[in-house]
């Protein structure tokens, strides 16, 4: 079996070295799948995230989720393993590049109290298993977001991404669901 590095090192290398194409249509799939899940629909109010790279894309779930009236929000990361605070976003042209570049709210928009707020989370990850565990980016951005988080966890993530079992016990909150172009697993 893989070590945690290795999994992590061969599944985000594959998934950067996708080619716009399949990314494009992939992630149309994805997007597409989540609008009809009743865990979306009935949700009021949504965390999102902006894409960095090859994650898949969100910008779908915005523009749907605005023309349905939805409150949509999106993170600004702290220092690492701090975690990540939440602004209401009504504009993707109001996110601007943030820590690493990745595209974020400014202070200048609402900010979330407690994250609990939300009906539904948007996660992104690098590898995940059929139980719901994740294997982030290692900053802790979105681990203490998951830990407060009551509603439904769900994450985007290319089929490949999805593993049978992580190599590691994977400490804390787990997602709900994992959304890929090819199926909808209920973890």
């Amino acid at each position: 079996m893989e070590s945690k590095l290795q999994l992590y090192n061969r599944v985000l290398s594959t998934r950067d070295e996708l080619s716009e194409e399949f990314v494009r249509g992939a992630c149309d799939s994805i997007q597409r799948k989540i609008l009809l899940m009743e865990e979306f629909r009935l949700a009021t109010r949504i965390g999102l995230y902006s894409s960095f790279g090859s994650e898949v894309r969100t910008d779908l779930l915005f523009k749907e989720g605005d023309k349905n009236r939805k409150e949509l929000y999106y993170p600004t990361f702290t220092p690492e393993g701090a975690g990540a605070a939440y602004y209401r976003t009504m504009n993707l042209g109001e996110l601007e590049p943030g820590m690493h570049g990745k595209l974020e709210p400014t202070d200048k928009q609402s900010k979330l109290r407690d994250v609990s707020y939300l009906n539904a989370l948007i996660v992104p990850g690098v590898v995940f298993d059929l139980k719901g565990g994740r294997i982030g980016f290692g900053k802790g951005f979105y681990d203490s977001c998951l830990a407060e988080f009551s509603g439904d966890r769900i994450a985007l993530a290319y089929d490949f991404q999805v593993v049978s079992q992580l190599p590691v016990a994977v400490a804390g909150k787990k997602v709900d669901w994992i959304v890929t172009e090819e199926r909808i697993i209920r973890c």
